[in-house]
């Protein structure tokens, strides 16, 4: 009913049979709906859309009010049959909304509006979707779906899209900054993050609902000023490396070795088989990594991307490291190639908790994430003058454009090389330094 009236939905009754009476008393009966005193209040009872309605008016039964309501219903009913009244607009709180506004539009082919969609209900509908797609890995959707728990749908759950503006994107911003899950306050970078699936979330819901043309709740907006790549670069020193290697207990020094020198990334290298290595032509096959799953569960699987799927002609140092790994695993003989003290699959959590943390403790170094080692690679191959190419090539890129966006400052000379001859060197200089002493 009006704005200022209080609504209350009854639920539909059940079909009068023939002997039951129809009607009851102080009814207005009229054809196109009727006035119904019932409990003492002022309800109407008309039919849309092939459903029997019940409201009430929130108005005490009495001659004026019974009037007043039956001129809102003729208005109803007009309305009705010219096709333009809307349920929710003369029901508000009334809590059949949803169920007639998807009767309206599949009767009148109606399309819902930015102030009709719910976020929470859109992004579990997009998640789910994509989670099905089978289009991102399982650890890209333990990533959205922990932005989404953490901090989109606490913030937008009870929105509408028409709320999505750069207003309150400002405000989620400096929301998301006070939350510090994980006990961590987040930086620009993590909060750009959380714009890829809330973009994706606003996109497919546009094409859903055909506002593509005209829903742009991102105009103006911006995203944050991001610090320099290179500046989370902590790399060792080959020296260094040499003092990390020489303190590892036995078993983990080929690991590490292989680590240092191949630049390979920790789920590619713990992923590798007997089969991806040809002894005989010194290739090595990088054809799969492990990661994890949506569950968050370690998972065999693609590597991160096409270019990542890659031949690498091995170097004297890395043909080294996989000799001496050789002769640990033909102790086990299982399934991966470097593996455990039981020869089981390496798990990274735990070896950096009880390998590769204790290790650094023991020398003094300044704590660095175990994927420094890769970082190590590239930034010394760089200092020795390397080919960027064959440096992309080795990593798994796709060109040398990121080798020299986030390693360039590492650049000490240009004596370069295209096949690792250099590097090479430099490795065996300083072992043999190390072996002289």
């Amino acid at each position: 009913m009006a704005d200022d009236l209080q609504h209350k939905v009854l639920p539909l009754p059940k079909k009068a049979g023939r002997d039951e009476k129809v009607r009851k008393a102080n009814i207005n009966q009229n054809k196109d709906g009727s006035v119904r005193k019932i409990n003492g209040l002022v309800y109407v009872d008309f039919m849309y859309l092939g459903e029997r309605v019940r409201e009430s008016s929130g108005l005490a039964w009495n001659e004026k009010n019974a009037r007043l309501v039956r001129e809102q219903l003729d208005r109803i009913m007009v309305g009705i049959n010219s096709g333009t009244f809307r349920f929710h607009e003369i029901f508000p709180a009334s809590k059949k909304i949803d169920y007639f506004q998807k009767q309206e539009m599949l009767a009148y082919g109606l399309k819902k509006k930015p102030e009709d969609v719910n976020f929470k209900e859109a992004a579990l509908q997009w998640y789910g979707l994509l989670s099905e797609s089978e289009r991102v890995s399982g650890r890209t959707l333990l990533g959205y779906r922990s932005y989404l728990n953490h901090y989109l749908t606490p913030f937008f759950g009870e929105m509408t899209f028409a709320h999505l503006n750069t207003g309150t994107f400002d405000k989620f911003i400096g929301w998301a900054r006070k939350q510090k899950v994980g006990g961590k306050r987040i930086c620009n970078n993590t909060v750009n993050k959380f714009f890829v699936p809330l973009k994706m979330i606003c996109k497919h819901v546009a094409i859903e609902h055909g506002w593509a043309g005209t829903y742009n709740p991102f105009f103006g907006f911006k995203k944050l000023p991001e610090s320099d790549p290179s500046e989370k670069i902590f790399p060792f020193p080959l020296w260094e490396q040499q003092q990390v290697k020489e303190a590892l207990p036995e078993h983990w020094r080929p690991y590490f070795d292989f680590a240092f020198c191949s630049g390979l990334r920790p789920g590619e290298q713990i992923g590798l088989k007997p089969d991806d290595i040809d002894w005989q032509k010194g290739i090595l096959h990088v054809c799969r990594a492990i990661t994890l799953d949506k569950q968050g569960k370690p998972v065999e699987g693609p590597t991160k991307n096409r270019y990542s799927r890659r031949k690498i002609k091995l170097t004297e140092p890395m043909f080294g490291a996989l000799r001496e790994q050789k002769k640990l695993y033909e102790k086990f003989r299982g399934e991966y190639f470097f593996c455990t003290q039981s020869g089981a699959r390496v798990d990274l959590s735990h070896l950096r908790r009880d390998v590769w943390v204790p290790c650094l403790e023991e020398e003094k170094l300044t704590y660095r994430e175990m994927k420094q080692t890769r970082h190590s690679f590239a930034t010394n191959a760089l200092s020795y003058g390397e080919n960027p190419l064959w440096i992309a090539k080795v990593m798994g890129h796709r060109n040398a454009d990121m080798i020299i966006k986030v390693y360039g400052k590492f650049i000490e000379d240009a004596r370069g090389t295209a096949d690792g001859d250099s590097l090479a060197k430099a490795y065996r200089t300083i072992i043999s330094s190390k072996e002289e002493l």
